[in-house]
């Protein structure tokens, strides 16, 4: 009994020196000259995208995509912000374009995020002289 009790004050002893190692080494860190914390912003298109795609047996489809921007710095979500509506609709009109099988096929799915990311900079390089969207991403889609 006196060897479990000798193990336990060890084992917490130990535990204690840790955290404080943990805690120690976590100013030191941050400190760091060298060490440049990135400053992504994120710009969801609100409210989603819903949209009609041409479906394979020449009926409409229904699309609703939640999308969501990234931009490297504040200014460059200033920008997204202010183009919004230039956005939603380069976004709607690609979808708006696509089969059925283009929309619903998950390699597809991603060929048409690079397309929609490709025409978002496209656009806003032609607008502001300066491609803004780092990534685009859907968080949401839904097909039917």
């Amino acid at each position: 009994m006196k060897i479990f009790k000798i193990f336990l004050l060890l084992l917490l002893s130990c535990g204690g020196w840790q955290v404080q190692a943990s805690s120690e080494e976590e100013p030191a860190v941050e400190g760091a000259e060298g060490v440049v914390k990135p400053s992504f912003s994120y710009h969801a298109l609100d409210p989603d995208i819903i949209t009609n795609y041409l479906s394979n047996n020449k009926t409409l489809g229904y699309l609703r995509v939640s999308v969501e921007l990234m931009a490297e710095n504040e200014a460059d979500l200033k920008l997204l912000e202010q183009h919004d509506p230039l956005i939603r609709d380069a976004i709607i009109r690609l979808i708006g374009s696509k089969q059925g099988e283009q929309v619903k096929s998950l390699v597809n799915r991603e060929e048409l995020r690079q397309e929609c990311e490709a025409k978002v900079n496209e656009l806003l390089v032609s607008e502001t002289g300066k491609k803004a969207v780092r990534e685009l991403f859907f968080t949401k889609f839904l097909y039917q």
